[in-house]
């Protein structure tokens, strides 16, 4: 299974569909096991409002929406769910 492919399908389809979406890998060391490993974070760009310190008022704001993966998958089997919404 080519997973970088299905990724890329996957977020395709997710951005025609509407959704601002980004997905960040990245590839880190393990001591324990001395050896590296992938970890995913998929982000959505959900439009929000927040409260402005300075002047109290309510301003619009993009907000992320994160979640984050160790396999790609449970990465792939999440995209394919919500694709299919």
């Amino acid at each position: 299974m080519n997973v970088s492919k299905n990724l890329k399908l996957l977020l395709m389809k997710l951005g025609r569909q509407g959704h601002d979406v980004s997905l960040i890998q990245e590839q880190r060391y393990s001591k324990e096991y001395d050896s590296t490993y992938s970890r995913y974070k998929l982000t959505f760009w959900i439009e929000g409002q927040r409260k402005d310190r300075k002047s109290g008022e309510m301003k619009k704001c993009i907000v992320p929406d994160t979640y984050e993966f160790n396999n790609a998958i449970e990465l792939l089997q999440y995209m394919v769910v919500v694709a299919n919404e």
